[in-house]
């Protein structure tokens, strides 16, 4: 306690701090470290695909933007008559295009998601088995050494 009969915040982070190192020492594993694990695995999985880093950071984030997009644009950068006509084509056939590739993209983006949640799954239980094992490891040499 400080004179006033306050406790010091620096002595309750460096108090913290000795727990969490206690805790790590014994296996345990705080859920900060859980996710380190689990993002480094995943870094891990996505650099060994040879994914587009672009879209590996997608991969990473909370949502689903790195999906297929199914609404896709039909659109050209052609000035001129020439563009104007191209356009006008393009908006012409593309109801007939979709027909064959709406389908197509839907199924592919559904795949991409089930793939990613078994990928993420698979890594999470990986990390999660590593930290038991990690933790076993510890009560064994610690029975051990009471030996």
């Amino acid at each position: 306690m400080t004179p006033e009969g306050r406790t010091s915040s620096a002595k309750i982070v460096d108090e913290i701090r000795e727990e969490v190192a206690r805790r790590r020492e014994a296996g345990d594993l705080t859920p900060e470290d859980v996710e380190a694990l689990l993002e480094s695995r995943l870094k891990e999985s996505i650099a060994k695909a040879r994914i587009d880093e672009r879209v590996a950071a997608r991969l990473l984030r909370e949502s689903q933007d790195w999906n297929i997009d199914t609404d896709y644009e039909i659109r050209t950068q052609r000035p001129g008559p020439g563009g104007v006509a191209i356009r006008f084509a393009k908006a012409l056939i593309r109801p007939f295009v979709r027909l064959y590739t709406d389908h197509i993209l839907k199924r592919q983006g559904q795949l991409n998601l089930a793939l990613w949640y078994v990928l993420y799954d698979s890594v999470r239980q990986g990390a999660a088995l590593e930290m038991e094992v990690r933790k076993l490891r510890k009560e064994v040499q610690d029975l051990k050494d009471r030996r």
